[in-house]
């Protein structure tokens, strides 16, 4: 096994335990696997996911791949894969522009954001290029959902980025792309090319504050555009994902609203990209939150929507605890998984060679704030909180509030200073016995005066106990 290998296998065995926390009854020790955000395996960042229901039955999301040291996204793809939502797998390389994996013989230009979809046996993936050219995007064609995908061609006429792929009832196939504008048009029988006349701004960043990632969908004879939109936080931030309804693919399509806004989701962030798919008859939305105080680094995330009868969606907010609803406080919680934050609190990796990745709360300094939602209490009789810090931290305080930051105390942690004494520590202090369905949040603080403006720890997990 070479070392890219190796780690791979550290990385996804590192996931699957993360989201499987043993659990002590009475009787037994029981497994117990969570939907948890995000979705992405730790040292794992995919975004932009486009999500599919396949012919296998199973759910496959294709999405760009951040790595270190690109401004954004990467040379290869790689397809997160569940068939119950739970456990996600990784395949890596399913498609290069450079290196292992490069089926496109004409470019080695940066990869963005990806779609893919079934027809007639065979797996369609649309990618889309980085750079200023009139060669924006191609196609690839593979016998799996899984890839590999082969033969990268150029689909001629298309300027832009994001292609989204729809397949009407009636088999017609549609590409939608754009920045700043969104287009679409008429696919070939043989999904290779597009035909017909392009349609432009089907959607505008004037008009409709439309930026980028063009998706579509159908849902009782409506079409469903999402896309990446401007409308909340300035002119330079699509945290939002916003969406359009029309009777036609090419419109008109209208303004209905937001879906859901990743904004506070960390430092620096700047945009948002998903879609809606509907699995086992309830729908969801996908999308992504920036790691590590960049607007790259980032990872997907889903949460489970709801149409009225007008088929308008309401918004629904970021969680943590996604697709299972609410999480069991006894089962140990990744402070990576924070839904929010607010200060200079970030998220992190530790990467170790030979060794399992470990995502954690970084930077953390006096007054930041980090919320995880939600928690069921009911019947869980906590009385203790434990959490574990990684590295070395000052002297400071961790209040553990319920729902907000000026919430319910329900228990405060007192950090002595530690330096260069061990690798981490673990911390035990009582808490308020709890009753319903919270959030929990975390107020850090200072002790001292001196502190204020310094990183004063490193959280990497918390858990509620039973005394």
């Amino acid at each position: 096994m070479n070392t890219k290998n190796f780690l791979s296998a550290f990385i996804i065995c590192a996931y699957a335990i993360s989201f499987c926390a043993a659990q002590t009854t009475t009787k037994a020790i029981t497994t117990t696997c969570r939907m948890l955000n995000p979705i992405c395996p730790p040292g794992v960042y995919i975004a932009d996911p486009a999500v599919r229901v396949m012919p296998d039955g199973k759910i496959y999301l294709y999405g760009s791949r951040d790595e270190p040291g690109n401004a954004w996204c990467s040379h290869s793809y790689d397809i997160l894969s569940t068939g119950d939502l739970v456990h996600w797998h990784v395949d890596q390389t399913s498609f290069a522009t450079e290196g292992i994996g490069k089926q496109t013989g004409y470019t080695d230009r940066i990869l963005y954001a990806p779609d893919c979809i079934e027809h007639n046996g065979k797996y369609y993936l649309y990618y889309s290029l980085a750079g200023d050219s009139k060669d924006d995007e191609g196609v690839a064609v593979a016998t799996s959902p899984l890839g590999p995908f082969k033969n990268g061609k150029i689909i001629k006429g298309i300027e832009g980025i994001d292609p989204s792929v729809f397949i009407d009832d009636d088999g017609q196939a549609y590409l939608f792309w754009g920045q700043g504008h969104a287009r679409g048009a008429k696919l070939s029988k043989d999904m290779m090319h597009i035909e017909g006349p392009i349609h432009d701004s089907l959607l505008t960043y004037e008009k409709d504050t439309f930026n980028e990632g063009s998706s579509v969908r159908k849902r009782n004879g409506i079409y469903y555009y999402v896309y990446a939109s401007h409308v909340r936080h300035g002119e330079s931030n699509c945290a939002t994902l916003s969406y359009a309804t029309s009777k036609h693919p090419f419109g008109p399509y209208i303004y209905r609203g937001v879906i859901i806004d990743n904004w506070g989701s960390g430092r620096n962030l700047v945009n948002n990209h998903g879609c809606i798919q509907e699995i086992n008859g309830q729908w969801y939305v996908f999308y992504h939150r920036p790691t590590q105080a960049s607007a790259t680094m980032r990872k997907a995330c889903m949460e489970p929507i709801h149409f009225n009868k007008d088929g308008f969606i309401n918004e629904v907010e970021m969680t943590t605890q996604g697709a299972g609803g609410p999480i069991n406080p006894l089962q140990r919680m990744d402070a990576a998984r924070a839904c929010l934050m607010s200060g200079n609190v970030m998220v992190t990796a530790r990467t170790p060679a030979y060794d399992i990745p470990v995502e954690y709360l970084a930077a953390i300094r006096n007054g930041d704030i980090a919320w995880w939602k939600y928690f069921d209490f009911t019947n869980k009789h906590a009385t203790r909180f434990t959490c574990k810090t990684w590295g070395n931290n000052l002297e400071a305080t961790i209040e553990i509030h319920l729902d907000k930051p000026d919430g319910e105390l329900i228990g405060t942690d007192h950090l002595p200073a530690m330096k260069d004494e061990t690798a981490y520590t673990i911390h035990t202090v009582p808490v308020k016995k709890v009753s319903g369905k919270h959030a929990v949040v975390l107020v850090f603080k200072a002790n001292k005066a001196a502190d204020s403006q310094k990183d004063l720890l490193n959280l990497e997990w918390f858990e509620f106990e039973q005394k």
